[in-house]
C-alpha cells in the first residue's frame, strides 16, 4: 500500500474502528531491533481532543490492522 503524509487513513485497533490523517513517515527500530517504517497518525479521540498514534507500518501490520485509505471527506 502506498501512503503518503496527509493521507486518510482507518485502521483497527484495541481502541475500536479509528480515522485520521497520516503526520509524518519515518523509518526506526522496532522491538527485534529492525530497521521499519512507522506511520504518525493524528486523529480526533471521542471527547473531542486531537490525539496522534505511530502505527508500525510492515506490510503484515497494515493487513493486520485492516488499515484502508479514505476519501479525505470521511474522516
Amino acid at each position: 500500500m502506498n501512503l503518503n503524509i496527509n493521507d486518510a487513513i482507518s485502521w483497527t485497533s484495541a481502541a475500536g474502528n479509528l480515522s485520521g490523517y497520516i503526520s509524518n513517515i519515518c523509518l526506526n527500530l522496532n522491538a527485534a531491533n529492525q530497521v521499519v517504517p512507522w506511520i504518525d497518525v493524528t486523529y480526533m479521540h471521542e471527547n473531542g481532543r486531537e490525539c496522534s498514534v505511530r502505527l508500525c507500518a510492515t506490510e503484515s501490520n497494515l493487513k493486520a490492522m485492516r488499515v484502508a485509505k479514505l476519501n479525505t471527506e470521511t474522516v
